[in-house]
């Protein structure tokens, strides 16, 4: 047998497309797997079961919940149209009929009437397939929504959590220097006293003392404030500082990885980003309504079938009899609108403007995607090298106070010179904190964008985003 030339091209296109399809696939199942130990979540487990509460609490994903069962219910709907519609009525009537003007013919009748029907759409040129479809695919868009909003929900409570940690290492450091600062302050009013310091410069560290403590206040305040945002966003009653982790632990940059989750993303250009998924889902649709726009002025066939009891009036001169009688019917209909005063042609551009205008938005996010990606990909190499500066800023701060202790104890150096090396060490913690929160949270973005977050994994069922 011999194949067409077209008919040999279609199947060598198709079998280059399932094989890149296969690679990709297993490419994304690889690096899904290479993220294991490497989110925030993973490094703070208190963190993983605050994600899965705040999925099920949160305000934000209770609203995107919402929408998506407004959608959910709108198929029932879009598909009634498709099935048979059945209807009736009932009455309880006495019915009195003469003639004008002649009293004596009257006639009377009562009694139970009632009436049911029953109707199909046959052909509607595929019009009524193409609505249920819309609604099936403007579901699948609440659903990918729905991810979208859980995805940056899981950002937002990584990155408010992290910077609650920071924020009680600012706290520990800066109550350790007041209270540093303050036995300084006992021992320079003793001085005072005894007349080996003026006056002056007492009040400047009483001062410099107010200073310190208004600002270990507002960072108290500020850190209680952000307690209280975090737990509304997460759906949570409190978050006590207690709960709140003091360390970060040492993270590992990965710069392979990110490069193969870059490379993968530039690849199939980012059509397995959510927000690809999501406006080609409303181009789909948009061609969707084009079609069915398109058969507005189309005849339409239905098929009815209808059983009554009626009240029926016979006049025959000055005769008058009324009388129930019962009526079956059977039919195949035609509706056709043959001119609506260019109301379907306005319908039709309007489809084609929004297919056009969805089309434009999503190649405009994919080039926004890609760009980002690479953009974080850069920024992650330069917080890993601000992590190892940090890292070592850190190892010299430690080691100092060693040598410090060393020469307070052969008394080379009073003591109050190694609580102030210790101040030092909080200081360096602080910063280290924040370099590995600022990577971890630059970390969740990149996953995320590349659509690889594996906080989707956790979605219910019914909200798992959906091909």
């Amino acid at each position: 047998m011999v194949l067409h030339g077209s008919t040999l091209s279609r199947l060598v296109s198709r079998g280059v497309f399932l094989v890149v399809t296969v690679f990709s696939a297993g490419l994304a199942c690889a690096q899904s797997a290479d993220l294991v130990g490497t989110m925030p979540e993973d490094y703070l487990p208190e963190l993983k079961a605050i994600l899965a509460a705040a999925f099920e609490r949160s305000p934000k994903l209770i609203a995107a919940e919402y929408a998506r069962a407004v959608r959910e219910a709108q198929i029932y709907g879009a598909n009634a149209a498709r099935l048979p519609n059945v209807r009736g009525t009932s009455e309880y009537a006495s019915n009195q009929t003469s003639a004008s003007g002649n009293s004596s013919s009257q006639s009377r009748a009562s009694g139970f009437f009632y009436r049911f029907e029953a109707s199909q759409a046959l052909f509607h040129w595929g019009a009524l397939q193409n609505q249920s479809r819309a609604a099936q695919i403007n579901l699948l868009v609440e659903q990918k929504n729905y991810a979208i909003a859980a995805r940056e929900l899981g950002i937002e409570l990584r990155k408010a959590y992290l910077a609650l940690i920071v924020e009680k290492a600012k706290l520990r450091q800066g109550r350790e220097a007041l209270r540093i600062f303050r036995a300084d302050l006992a021992v320079t009013q003793e001085k005072n006293q005894a007349g080996l310091v003026s006056a002056a410069v007492l009040e400047g560290d009483k001062l410099r003392d107010r200073e310190i403590a208004l600002d270990l206040a507002r960072g108290e305040a500020e850190l209680e404030a952000n307690r209280r945002r975090f737990a509304r966003l997460a759906g949570l009653a409190e978050l006590p500082e207690e709960k709140i982790p003091a360390e970060i632990p040492r993270l590992e940059h990965r710069p392979a990885l990110a490069e193969a989750m870059t490379a993968t993303l530039l690849r199939n250009e980012a059509k397995s980003t959510l927000e690809y998924e999501v406006y080609d889902l409303k181009v789909r649709e948009a061609l969707l309504r084009e079609k069915i726009e398109r058969t507005r002025l189309l005849p339409k066939f239905f098929a009815g079938a209808g059983y009554s009891l009626e009240n029926n009036t016979d006049v025959n001169g000055s005769a008058i009899n009324q009388q129930a009688f019962r009526r079956q019917s059977v039919s195949v209909s035609m509706q056709w609108y043959i001119f609506d005063g260019f109301a379907t042609k306005g319908a039709i551009r309007e489809a084609l403007a929004a297919k056009r205008l969805h089309e434009r938005v999503r190649d405009a996010k994919v080039g926004t995607v890609l760009q980002d990606a690479q953009i974080l990909e850069r920024s992650l190499k330069l917080d890993a090298d601000a992590l190892d500066l940090a890292e070592i800023r850190h190892a010299i701060a430690v080691e100092g106070r060693k040598r410090v202790a060393d020469e307070a104890a052969l008394g080379n150096l009073p003591k109050g010179d190694v609580e102030r090396a210790q101040v030092n060490i909080l200081q360096t913690d602080a910063a280290t904190l924040f370099a590995r929160a600022t990577y971890l949270g630059r970390w969740s973005d990149f996953v995320a964008l590349a659509g690889d977050d594996p906080v989707l994994q956790n979605l219910p069922a019914r909200h798992a985003p959906q091909k």
